[in-house]
């Protein structure tokens, strides 16, 4: 998207991960319970040969469809964890909840999320279902970004144009990308970085997960980000979008 006008902007649908709260803190717990559980099995496994195998899991991840295991079954067993500690470990953005507010006075707005059902509580409990006309995620519709299909779910439970919908996110290639696909407009925030570690993980860990991170961030990227919309956080759409209501335009 070059240009858009505002007025063709009727519904919007937002990913969470990035956008709403960050993902990082689930992660970090994740790679911490698996270091733990891996550790028990091997008594002499390093932090550094933890890490190296860490870099090796994220990095294929992002070049390839297959996803390798990463000390399997002690990934499986953290990430139960990590989901009964999925209420505790969320940290929203800051001002997200009130932009998306802002933006839902205006116009309906949806989530179109890869997510666990432990998600939607967190959405309520936090109060930002109060301004969702849909949550959308892949646990429970049964397909999961990149494929298209999620957002294309949603605009059809809805009822909307995809035409005059603007997906959120903050991946190319599993936001904007499928947006695209769907002949739907694509906003990209600026992947947001003052998360807080939880409690807990070593230090060590975290100068790793950082630097692969930044990795990852590169590996992303995807043609269809040219054609995106490129904003700091929801506020500055919600800044964006109002005064593309007296001034007719939202552009790069």
């Amino acid at each position: 998207m070059t240009k858009t006008s505002a007025a063709v902007i009727a519904t919007i649908a937002t990913d969470v991960g990035g956008v709403l709260y960050y993902d990082e803190p689930f992660e970090l717990a994740w790679l911490q319970g698996v270091l733990e559980r891996a550790g028990e099995t091997d008594p002499h496994l390093t932090i550094e040969q933890f890490t190296a195998e860490m870099n090796r899991f994220y990095l294929q991840r992002a070049h390839s469809t297959a996803s390798p295991g990463l000390y399997s079954p002690a990934g499986t067993h953290a990430w139960i964890d990590v989901r009964r500690r999925w209420t505790d470990l969320a940290q929203p953005v800051p001002g997200a909840v009130a932009a998306l507010a802002d933006l839902a006075a205006e116009r309906p707005v949806c989530v179109v999320a890869n997510q666990p059902p432990e998600c939607e509580e967190v959405l309520r409990a936090g109060g930002v279902a109060e301004h969702l006309v849909l949550i959308a995620l892949d646990a429970s519709v049964g397909v999961a970004k990149p494929d298209p299909g999620l957002l294309g779910w949603a605009i059809e439970k809805l009822g909307w144009d995809a035409s005059t919908t603007l997906m959120v996110g903050d991946r190319p290639d599993h936001d904007a990308a499928p947006a695209e696909r769907l002949g739907a407009h694509a906003a990209l925030v600026t992947p947001p970085s003052d998360w807080i570690a939880p409690a807990g993980v070593e230090p060590g860990l975290v100068a790793a997960y950082q630097r692969v991170r930044a990795e990852r961030l590169k590996a992303r990227w995807h043609p269809a980000a040219d054609r995106s919309l490129h904003i700091r956080d929801l506020s500055d759409l919600a800044t964006r979008l109002g005064q593309g209501q007296h001034r007719s335009a939202v552009s790069q």
